[in-house]
């Protein structure tokens, strides 16, 4: 069996909407058992080796700190804080949704936790202001995207694992372009809401509201103060960090804040760590996946495909058409297989253009990031329809608005180094 049958066989399988963990494992046991002569046992024994990583820890762990904030009631307070900071902005309630948002990936890392807590959160804050739900609900999709930007990411985490690049230096790198791609969302959300919501006029009382708000929220912003200065300071590795910062959450949850029981807190623990059910077995298939296309040389014909199109058209036609290449990949499979079927692929040949590796990764992270709020796939999409009781079809009519602006960024972030490599 050759593996354009393979292929073809795997092709029909996602278009019957097979998940794609699965539709990696058919297509690594059988172009190993039929096309390479892989042993079957090579996928057992390379799972186990793929899966010994002290660094993966720390994907559920900030997840954990997303799911305790919001178990303990914290996220409400973000809310709260965000819209009194922009009281008098119009538009203000999907403003401070994608604010809120942009904090909340702050210490969560994770764009599906920030779309389901800000939608489950947003949607009667929208009904109250009178905006339509469906474009509140492509403010709090978008903003979900935030969670794989805004360092600490576990998608960043996962990107630096497979290209093997330093997470530190990375998260430091995707400071800039993430609080770009919020200040695009943001400005975006207030021109698709300000005709439902003018600016208040009332400016009595700023102050107070700022600062009752903020002692609210204070446990939340004390979590993005410690990830920033134990991070970025070298005093935790990223892994210490997730873990640090979750057991200061367990604590805010439960003893300050008194959403979560003391005897619920390993339920919690347990719903951010089967996260990995889903991460760990595509990382696994997608190492595995790497192994048969190595052996089939095909990261080399596209190596040497992509090189010889930069020595024809030069190395900013290279750059967009990889950049082309990640946003299409995005918008059919899910983000974490676009980063460990495409990075290991086109970060050599992103250094052999001149790139530097760092700027790659962060506008390599942008671009598959938009595959969160991409159709047909768009996991924020049906996460955020979910949460918010809205139609996928109403939302999808409106997410246009939104991916528009944030495409105008990752050009300019791509355009310009200085974004991702200003911190290093």
């Amino acid at each position: 069996m050759s593996v354009l049958w393979i292929s073809l066989f795997c092709v029909a399988l996602f278009v019957a909407g097979t998940p794609m963990t699965l539709i990696l494992a058919v297509w690594v046991a059988a172009s190993s058992y039929w096309v390479v002569d892989f042993p079957l046992m090579n996928m057992g024994v390379s799972s186990i080796d793929a899966l010994k990583n002290y660094t993966f820890l720390a994907v559920p762990l900030f997840v954990a700190t997303g799911d305790l904030l919001t178990a303990g009631g914290v996220s409400r307070q973000l809310v709260r804080f965000a819209k009194a900071l922009i009281r008098a902005v119009p538009g203000r309630t999907a403003a401070a949704s994608v604010l809120a948002s942009g904090m909340f990936c702050a210490i969560s890392g994770s764009s599906a936790a920030a779309s389901a807590t800000m939608g489950k959160l947003m949607a009667p804050e929208f009904r109250r202001a009178g905006v339509p739900m469906s474009r509140g609900g492509s403010a709090v999709a978008a903003g979900g995207i935030l969670g794989g930007l805004i360092p600490p990411s576990t998608i960043i985490i996962i990107y630096s694992l497979t290209v093997n690049a330093s997470p530190v230096a990375l998260n430091l790198a995707a400071i800039l372009p993430g609080l770009l791609i919020l200040a695009f969302i943001f400005f975006a959300a207030i021109a698709r809401t300000r005709r439902y919501e003018p600016g208040s006029v009332e400016q009595g009382g700023y102050w107070e509201e700022v600062g009752a708000s903020a002692a609210g929220a204070l446990p939340a912003l004390l979590a993005i103060a410690m990830l920033f200065v134990g991070l970025y300071s070298g005093i935790f590795s990223p892994t210490e960090a997730a873990g640090v910062v979750t057991l200061y959450c367990a604590v805010v949850a439960v003893w300050w804040a008194r959403g979560v029981r003391l005897r619920e807190l390993p339920g919690v623990l347990m719903g951010s760590a089967s996260i990995m059910g889903v991460i760990g077995p595509m990382v696994v298939f997608s190492i595995q996946f790497q192994q048969v296309l190595s052996i089939l040389e095909v990261p080399d014909v596209v190596f040497g495909h992509l090189i010889a199109f930069s020595e024809q058209f030069g190395a900013t036609a290279t750059l967009i058409l990889m950049m082309g290449i990640v946003l299409l990949f995005g918008t059919f499979m899910e983000v974490v297989a676009v980063i460990l079927v495409l990075a290991p692929i086109m970060a050599p040949i992103a250094m052999e253009i001149g790139i530097d590796p760092i700027h790659w990764g962060v506008v390599f992270i942008v671009g598959a990031g938009l595959g969160f709020i991409s159709p047909p796939h768009g996991l924020n999409l049906f996460i955020t329809s979910m949460a918010m009781g809205l139609s996928y079809a109403q939302l999808i009519k409106d997410i246009w608005f939104m991916i528009l602006p944030i495409l105008v960024a990752w050009g300019v972030i791509a355009a310009l180094p200085f974004f991702s490599l200003a911190f290093l």
